[in-house]
């Protein structure tokens, strides 16, 4: 009875073990796929199977199989190879060793674990949902990122995560996608449609990515989906990149209002939403209020116009008198094609191609010119002054290229966005052609819009006959952390306020979280113009060791060069200004009455001005702006101190 009941509570303690070794085996997959799956593709498989050769060989043997060497090596290789498939040759093997403890330990540790090696595989095979949910119910990230539907941009955004920390919580919520099998209850999609989102989720499978098979919807609340926790002790990142604005749109607005119902305390809540319309940034910050949330609005355009600033930079193109903090000649652009992608390029090259002792000009070419001009100087009237001068012309007719020939002297891009691939690349091969006939100069660069990159890479890799020609705008390069996320940016930027606050009094200083969407897109943009100071200044990050205070920086720099930098920087913040769609209140249309230089419900500013100019500004309200630009030159010290060039 004694020996019954030990046998008993032996068996169930084993039984216990085995199930703890795959619930271990489970969360060590849930943390950390991969180092799990090299464990068991090259530890755990191949040492099951020696063991399981050896451990039939041995029982064989005893079976009377020893007479035949070659008999014994195959029986025992067939059966290793059935363990696999939860098949045990128990039976074949000798009698008497079915009474040998030691032998039938080994013999069950060792079917265990060929159980464990079947159970895994169909666990990789088919259990993506289960660990989903297993990974969602452990984990507590410091930081995560939810993506709202499976998208291409979303997959190339995710990966690029990924590739910088494995370890990063992705969470991926779209009901539409389950294992490999798509299922559309209620939406009405084409079959290529199902096969993108398809090869999109064996694509993202493979990486550490949650999945969530659920809808986010205006029937579905937010704490159903049993991601609340996230919000409230994550730095949480929400993405809504799905090609449909209005879903983007609403649902993000739902996540704000699902945060007051449930009166969550976001710890930092950052969404990212797809989207064309720039106004409205001011309607998420109308519902936003104190919460901790950022929204940062765009729309691919946007993205591949962010890529090319940072790959082209026009300070780039330029030849400074570092010395001075001067450019030396004036930086001239074509701009072919005049959708949302030249408009989004004019205006990107427009803010960060401002210097002091150079004029910006651009020539756009559209067949559609006189609409699209209009609407275009409609919404941003502050850039008409600049030099830029319109035309309507086809491509590749005679008034094209007469409009290329006149323009070619002292131009420095090229950009070609006719909106599609093939089209842009033709063109842009005519142009290359074009260029190299026409003049010597070989310092043109042809920036053309790619969606999809790959599938003309022979222009990359024939650099030689194609050196001019630079792709840019694949999802690839443009959904990337860089240039979606970049919080370094941001920090830079809420330093930068920082350091503007702290010069005033303590009732007038603002926090970051109250201050305006313009005045957020400001610091932004001059936490991205840095470089630029930096590169007019023929200084780098490194440069900043040599100085022990600010006023040695300053010396260093020299009368001249201080006050260019101040100078180019004043061009720099009227320019943010004017492709944010403001304009210039002038001083003659002030009522006497008003204190304020800035009228933020018709976007009028009176600073928008000259240099030389500034000066009456100050006169009028009391405030000395130049010292603000002055200042803003003076605090890439404390910023190189920070570290955050």
């Amino acid at each position: 009875m004694v020996d019954m009941m030990e046998n008993l509570i032996f068996e169930i303690l084993k039984m216990a073990g085995f199930i703890v070794v795959l619930f271990l085996c489970c969360l060590w997959l849930v943390k950390d796929k991969r180092s799990f799956y090299k464990f068991r593709d090259w530890g755990l498989i191949p040492l099951t199977a020696l063991a399981g050769f050896v451990i039939y060989c041995i029982g064989y043997w005893e079976a009377g199989t020893k007479e035949s060497l070659i008999t014994l090596v195959v029986r025992s290789f067939l059966s290793t190879f059935h363990m696999f498939f939860l098949h045990s040759d128990l039976l074949e093997v000798r009698h008497h060793m079915h009474t040998n403890a030691t032998y039938m330990f080994a013999f069950s540790i060792i079917h265990f674990a060929a159980f464990l090696v079947s159970f895994l595989v169909v666990l990789q095979l088919f259990g993506k949902q289960f660990l989903s949910w297993l990974k969602l119910k452990l984990s507590t990230p410091k930081d995560s990122y939810i993506f709202f539907d499976l998208n291409e941009g979303a997959v190339a955004l995710a990966e690029d995560l990924l590739k910088k920390d494995r370890k990063r919580f992705i969470l991926f919520i779209d009901k539409n996608v389950k294992h490999k099998l798509v299922a559309f209850p209620k939406i009405n999609l084409s079959l290529p449609r199902l096969r993108d989102k398809e090869s999109l989720f064996e694509k993202i499978s493979k990486t550490e990515a949650v999945f969530l098979k659920k809808d986010f919807s205006e029937e579905v609340a937010f704490d159903e989906l049993k991601i609340s926790k996230l919000v409230d002790k994550s730095v949480c990142r929400m993405f809504f990149l799905s090609e449909n604005e209005d879903y983007n749109i609403h649902m993000s607005l739902k996540v704000i209002g699902e945060i007051r119902r449930l009166q969550l305390l976001p710890k930092e809540l950052r969404l990212y939403v797809n989207a064309d319309s720039e106004e409205l940034i001011d309607l998420f910050a109308e519902k936003i209020g104190p919460l901790n949330v950022e929204v940062h609005i765009f729309n691919r355009s946007k993205l591949a116009a962010q890529e090319l600033i940072t790959n082209y930079p026009p300070v780039n193109a330029l030849k400074l008198e570092t010395s001075k903090a001067v450019a030396l000649s004036d930086f001239s652009m074509l701009i072919i094609g005049f959708g949302n992608m030249g408009s989004e390029a004019l205006k990107a090259m427009i803010e960060q191609g401002q210097f002091v002792g150079s004029t910006f000009r651009a020539t756009i070419i559209d067949k559609e010119m006189k609409c699209k001009a209009g609407l275009f100087e409609h919404y941003y009237p502050g850039l008409k002054n600049y030099q830029l001068e319109y035309h309507e012309a086809e491509v590749n007719s005679s008034e094209f290229f007469n409009l290329l020939k006149d323009k070619l002297a002292g131009l420095k891009y090229i950009l070609v966005a006719l909106g599609e691939d093939e089209l842009n690349i033709k063109t842009a091969v005519e142009l290359s052609h074009f260029i190299s006939r026409e003049t010597d100069n070989d310092q043109i660069k042809i920036l053309t819009d790619v969606y999809n990159t790959r599938d003309y890479s022979y222009i990359q890799q024939a650099k030689e006959c194609f050196k001019e020609i630079c792709l840019y705008g694949s999802n690839d390069n443009i959904y990337t952390e860089d240039i979606i996320i970049n919080e370094s940016r941001e920090m830079t930027a809420r330093k930068i306020h920082a350091y503007y606050n702290a010069q005033k009094a303590v009732e007038k200083q603002v926090p970051w979280q109250a201050l305006s969407p313009i005045k957020k897109m400001t610091n932004i943009s001059a936490a991205s113009h840095i470089y630029t100071k930096l590169q007019l200044a023929g200084l780098t990050p490194q440069d900043f060791a040599q100085w022990s205070t600010e006023e040695e920086y300053v010396k260093a720099l020299g009368n001249e060069r201080f006050e260019n930098l101040a100078k180019g920087e004043h061009l720099h913040w009227n320019a943010t200004l004017f492709v944010h769609e403001w304009d210039v209140w002038h001083l003659s249309d002030i009522p006497d009455f008003v204190s304020v230089n800035k009228d933020e419900k018709h976007k009028k500013h009176a600073c928008l001005v000259d240099w030389e100019e500034l000066k009456k500004v100050e006169e009028r309200f009391g405030e000395p702006y130049r010292k603000y630009d002055r200042d803003s030159v003076r605090n890439i010290w404390e910023l190189a101190k920070a570290n955050l060039l």
